[in-house]
């Protein structure tokens, strides 16, 4: 080693290992919101009544739209303040899951698209923040969607530097091409197909029948032998 030059670190950390972690968690949160927005959307009722038969037929005789419309909405910011969360939080947290796969799978493209996702995720629930608070939400709604949207706010931050990762030392365009020699198992149980499998059988037992044929031929051999050995 020349003297005064340090040695290279061996164990030096990948090029692009906090894009990937930030994959890691954008599936773990997306997952959540994704999931926890569904179980929402079975309490709509709560904050918009829902429509008795006789209220649903006269809609559909005047023709207006059943449920209401989105003027009716605008209406009401603590009802549209609620819809946007939980319309938009179902929608961002199945689009921050896809992506976060994509860092963690080193796609080119995941970087910017997970970034735009969470960024316009925290712009929409922003604007429903100021609807939620202008309509007089509850003080639980409140803390709920301040909470939803600082974490958002994170996450963008996190996204920022994962893109910037990303774009600095892209990953290699030919990253999902097998080296060749390179052998991919089947399934988790075997690594050959059954195809392969039986054939490899079939070899072997040929080669087992093969052997003990060489065996018998040769018993057989040294029986005649013997016997043409003796005295007649």
């Amino acid at each position: 080693m020349t003297p005064g030059v340090p040695a290279a670190p061996t164990d030096a950390a990948p090029p692009r290992a906090f894009a990937q972690g930030t994959g890691v968690l954008l599936q773990t949160v997306g997952v959540i919101l994704f999931l926890s927005s569904c179980c929402v959307c079975s309490l709509s009722s709560w904050w918009q009544p829902l429509q008795d038969h006789g209220q649903t037929l006269g809609a559909i005789q005047s023709g207006q739209p059943i449920g209401g419309s989105w003027r009716d909405l605008a209406q009401r910011p603590r009802e549209a303040g609620y819809t946007l969360t939980v319309v938009f939080g179902t929608v961002g947290g199945l689009g921050m899951a896809v992506f976060g796969l994509g860092l963690q799978a080193e796609r080119r493209r995941a970087g910017v698209a997970a970034f735009a996702t969470t960024t316009l995720l925290l712009v929409i629930l922003i604007f429903a923040g100021v609807l939620l608070w202008h309509g007089g939400a509850t003080w639980a709604a409140r803390g709920l969607h301040a909470l939803l949207t600082l974490i958002v706010a994170l996450l963008a931050g996190f996204t920022w530097v994962a893109m910037r990762q990303v774009l600095a030392n892209p990953p290699p365009a030919d990253i999902d091409i097998v080296p060749p020699g390179v052998k991919i198992p089947y399934s988790f149980y075997h690594e050959d197909s059954p195809e392969v499998r039986l054939t490899k059988e079939l070899a072997n037992r040929r080669a087992r029948l093969e052997a003990e044929k060489q065996d018998i031929d040769r018993l057989e051999q040294e029986l005649n032998d013997r016997k043409d050995d003796q005295p007649s």
